[in-house]
């Protein structure tokens, strides 16, 4: 049984995975519950958003802002927003924080202002600060923090190998964060393609690495011990906009998926390819299921609907914490920004 209200912030609201979720969010009870903060780059194109919440109860509340996760200073001012709308009571503390937003980068590689790889950014480090900014907006009793993961982090599937050109590659994927912050591979092929699978991939298992971390501290911390922290595998996923800016191949692949997701139902209750409403649905459960998963599911990782395992590479407790460390430098983050108190 779920908190009887409260609020969710949702990133990547306009994407094929976000929209799958809001579909199913606004079916259920918890849209009545529980206002909305859904975060998109611009909402102004966020149209597939608006015409999901066109079908909202009358009684679901919401709001639309603006962030731009591969800037830190919006990042910042959204938090900023955020944590004051709640501050006043406009907004109830949120019960869930779904990181969802990412991208994938396999036609061109592209770099923020800052110099950091774009993927590394957005799918790791814009995560670590929006989270840690707005700690002090979550639920105290039974808030969770839920992340986007992958099928990609498991390198030595071999369904995976074709994005490497030989096993050394897949030794040292994760190397320093320096050099994972700016997209420096040990054994690089020159192959834009398959680079940018593996700084996806490599972007996926910091967040698995991240996710123990950020609940050692939470633990640690009287006032925050009581939020958990997931990981959610929304497997595979046609028609998403995460392919946006991949080689045509991928986006035909993933055209094939979307369709082929229609059917995968029929021969097991957790397939592999999903369509975003039936993620959508495992998403929900996610959320606010105490259950399933347990009052306080904290450092789980859930592929669908079932508990699923983090890869190897992200389960170095040396990796977490020297990540954690390197990150705070990356983002800059100050005294005063962050409730959590063993932060540093």
């Amino acid at each position: 049984m779920a908190s009887p209200k409260g609020s969710i912030l949702l990133t990547g609201s306009n994407g094929g995975i976000g929209i799958g979720f809001v579909i199913k969010f606004l079916q259920s009870p918890y849209a009545v519950t529980h206002s909305a903060i859904y975060a998109v780059r611009d909402p102004a194109k966020a149209t597939d958003l608006k015409t999901a919440l066109e079908k909202a109860p009358k009684a679901h509340k919401y709001v639309l802002l603006p962030v731009d996760l591969t800037s830190q200073e919006s990042i910042r001012s959204f938090a900023a927003e955020v944590n004051s709308r709640i501050a006043s009571g406009a907004i109830s503390p949120i019960s869930a924080l779904i990181l969802n937003a990412g991208v994938q980068d396999t036609a061109k590689e592209y770099f923020t202002n800052d110099g950091f790889e774009r993927t590394f950014f957005v799918n790791y480090l814009a995560n670590f600060l929006l989270t840690i900014l707005i700690l002090q907006s979550m639920d105290k009793e039974h808030g969770r923090i839920i992340y986007t993961g992958s099928t990609g982090t498991d390198i030595w599937w071999s369904v995976n190998g074709a994005n490497f050109s030989n096993e050394e590659q897949k030794k040292n994927i994760v190397t320093s964060p320096e050099k994972m912050a700016k997209g420096i591979e040990e054994f690089p092929d020159g192959n834009v393609g398959k680079t940018g699978h593996r700084r996806y991939a490599l972007s996926k298992i910091l967040m698995e690495a991240w996710m123990y971390e950020l609940q050692r501290r939470l633990n640690a911390d009287p006032t925050l011990s009581n939020i958990s922290v997931l990981g959610h595998d929304p497997g595979w996923i046609g028609g998403t906009s995460l392919v946006r800016n991949s080689e045509t191949a991928v986006k035909i692949a993933f055209s094939v998926l979307k369709v082929l997701a229609l059917f995968t139902w029929m021969f097991s209750p957790n397939p592999m390819i999903r369509t975003p409403g039936k993620n959508g649905k495992f998403l929900l459960a996610v959320c606010f299921d105490r259950e399933k998963f347990g009052e306080y599911p904290k450092a789980l990782y859930v592929d669908g609907g079932v508990l699923y395992k983090t890869v190897p590479e992200a389960n170095d407790e040396k990796l977490q914490k020297e990540l954690w460390e390197k990150s705070l430098v990356f983002a800059r983050v100050k005294e005063g920004e962050t409730v959590l108190k063993g932060w540093k």
